[in-house]
């Protein structure tokens, strides 16, 4: 295996003023390829870019550029790997054919870069384990799905536009850029063909009529989480787990905003408890290498005067009494180790939220439970006999979604299957005969 791949990781560094950047190193350190790095880190608005296809003006977040970072790292160790040099590749005018194009997207569906920030172990296409997965795959379902692949592919086109735009982009007509500009429209239209059809032909099917966690598994899930119960998966950080638990299945937030949650955002109203939910992606008090973020825009969110009195004695007691945690005005911090007193990380709670899953019996992430408080938010909302129009204003609030979101939808999708079959149901019941043999008078 070629030891340059082999060294090749996605680092997370921070600048003067605290923003948060990854790049593609070698070595642990030397950047990978400049071009590379400048453009994950670059502008991504492409003059090439028109209408409705436009980026946005809007810069990528953290997440998206991490992202976008470990499947650039995936496209360069490749082609590193079948010594073809990208850079080298388009500014000699040089595109890639058909055949490379094949090859790549085959890899592609074959095994995913699992990479974290502190490893990377991209396996050369070499190697015997892809030959035979080559083969044994060949008829079979891929391994990875239809949107890893197609975020794969839409990357390498990416990154090929921005360096044809590096070398190529406004140059005075002639033969020889005509000739150019012919063969990359070629790769782009080669290689959209590949993208257009991973996603008219998605091989995973999830049933709408599955609740993303089950009745019995969620109402199971409800007396675990407490403090006092036996069966509760954890030997300590009990009141901490319990209320991060409480916040994200009874306001339905995302895992950055309970992560970036603040002592000052509390507001401890006797009729109305609630939180602010503010957007500060880049806050220069917060410590974290990795600093969470609120995709969602700015809101406040209710909570029960139960849940806040849960919070202030967790404030008052664990959190007081670790002298740490006084540097900082974030709720939530880490109880043990080199860490203690710090604010939690997005891995920590990722692991409070699987282990409570583990006892469940079932695969449980941050982003279900999002899911289930649509679900429960539905049933609530008709139980008080809201209109489907006031149901879906309601829900834009509550999860911090922009008026014309089309998201109610995604979420929403089990309640809008059982609608449809009911509907279906009914009328189908009224068209097809009797066949009972009875008849009424």
């Amino acid at each position: 295996m070629n030891e340059l791949s082999k060294n090749v990781a996605v680092k997370i560094y921070r600048d003067t003023d605290g923003y948060r950047f990854p790049l593609i190193v070698r070595s642990g350190v030397f950047p990978a390829c400049l071009y590379l790095n400048a453009y994950l880190n670059g502008n991504h608005n492409s003059p090439l870019s028109k209408g409705k296809n436009k980026a946005s003006s809007q810069a990528p977040a953290f997440i998206t550029l991490k992202k976008y970072a470990y499947e650039l790292k995936f496209v360069y160790c490749y082609f590193i790997e079948q010594g073809i040099d990208l850079v080298e590749c388009v500014s000699s005018g040089e595109f890639l054919s058909r055949q490379e194009i094949d090859d790549f997207v085959r890899v592609c569906k074959l095994y995913a870069d699992e990479g974290t920030t502190d490893e990377s172990n991209v396996v050369a296409i070499s190697d015997k384990r892809i030959r035979n997965a080559i083969y044994a795959t060949s008829h079979s379902q891929p391994q990875v799905s239809a949107h890893t692949l197609c975020q794969r592919l839409i990357r390498l086109r990416a990154y090929i536009e921005y360096l044809f735009v590096c070398h190529h982009y406004d140059l005075g007509p002639t033969n020889t850029q005509a000739r150019v500009d012919d063969q990359f429209n070629k790769f782009k239209l080669y290689i959209n063909t590949f993208i257009s059809g991973t996603r008219k032909s998605n091989t995973i099917v999830k049933d709408a009529f599955e609740s993303v966690v089950p009745s019995d598994k969620f109402f199971y899930l409800l007396e675990i989480i407490k403090e006092s119960s036996p069966e509760n998966p954890f030997k300590s950080s009990k009141l901490r787990n319990q209320i991060l638990m409480q916040i994200l299945i009874n306001t339905g937030v995302r895992v950055g905003a309970v992560l970036k949650l603040k002592v000052s955002d509390l507001i401890d109203d006797w009729d109305n408890p609630r939180f602010l939910l503010t957007r500060t992606p880049n806050d220069p008090t917060d410590p974290r290498l990795e600093r969470p973020s609120n995709k969602t825009k700015a809101l406040s969110v209710s909570i029960s005067s139960e849940l806040m009195k849960l919070i202030k004695l967790y404030i008052q007691t664990v959190r007081t009494e670790n002298t740490t945690a006084r540097e900082h005005d974030f709720v939530f911090i880490s109880e043990k180790g080199t860490t203690s007193g710090q604010p939690l990380t997005y891995k920590s709670i990722h692991k409070i939220v699987d282990k409570f899953g583990e006892a469940l019996g079932i695969k449980l992430h941050p982003h279900k439970l999002r899911h289930k408080w649509n679900e429960v938010f539905e049933d609530k909302a008709r139980e008080h006999g809201l209109t489907p129009e006031k149901i879906e204003d309601l829900r834009k609030y509550a999860m911090g979604w922009v008026e014309d979101s089309k998201m109610a939808s995604v979420y929403n999708e089990y309640q809008l299957a059982v609608t449809v079959a009911d509907i279906s149901s009914k009328t189908q019941s009224k068209a097809v005969p009797n066949l009972g043999g009875d008849h009424e008078a």
